[in-house]
């Protein structure tokens, strides 16, 4: 009876993909998604059994799957890939005692998605000859130079560190933008891509914002 108890509880694990409003949004649709809620914020859970899992493809996929979905109604706090709770009352103790700061979060990220946007040489080659080599060198100020441009039609900006990834290799940043500027942002992200033909711009999103929020797990 009691290994029977103890197998229940395994079973009444909740991972936690992500944090959203409940107020004039309808509730996320997504395959094997359900909420918890708590005053008007919600946390979008899937079932789970309750032990630590190693990240794989189709985990992380999974896991994004409900994030963007949530992502599609509305502002979502991502939660890092991973996050269990025990079970459904030690979420919703962590949601009271986190309350504030997650709704003040999603008033924050209310109308706003993310850009990310990655540049490096347009050529390897052209950056080799005599005439690039000193500007090649400086690749990583040239393009934070360019990320400074698009700054100014962004909420915020972080830079993305990649391991392993030289200097030379190119820069990436992520842009937080107003959905009613995306398209002001798209041009200026053209015309500094005219501005520098030397460099390669390359952009994806918008994403929900898993760059800029760092949910606390403690307590």
């Amino acid at each position: 009876m009691l290994f029977k108890r103890a197998e229940q509880k395994l079973h009444e694990a909740l991972v936690l993909c992500g944090i959203v409003s409940r107020e004039g949004r309808p509730a996320p649709h997504v395959a094997d998604a359900q909420t918890v809620d708590y005053r008007d914020v919600s946390a979008v859970v899937r079932k789970a059994d309750f032990i630590r899992v190693e990240p794989t493809e189709d985990g992380i996929a999974a896991y994004r799957e409900v994030v963007e979905g949530a992502f599609a109604c509305g502002a979502v706090i991502p939660a890092p890939y991973g996050t269990i709770f025990r079970n459904r009352d030690a979420l919703l103790r962590w949601l009271e005692l986190h309350y504030f700061t997650l709704a003040d979060a999603l008033r924050y990220l209310h109308d706003r998605q993310v850009a990310r946007v990655h540049v490096s040489p347009a050529a390897l080659g052209t950056w080799d000859t005599v005439e690039h080599r000193a500007r090649g060198a400086d690749l990583e100020v040239t393009a934070f130079d360019a990320f400074r441009v698009l700054k100014r039609q962004a909420v915020a900006y972080v830079p993305i560190e990649v391991a392993g990834r030289r200097s030379e290799q190119g820069a990436e940043g992520a842009f937080l933008v107003e959905r009613e500027h995306w398209s002001q942002f798209m041009s200026l992200l053209k015309e500094e891509q005219r501005r520098l033909p030397d460099l390669k711009f390359e952009h994806t999103g918008p994403w929900p914002a898993y760059d800029f929020v760092r949910l606390d797990l403690n307590g």
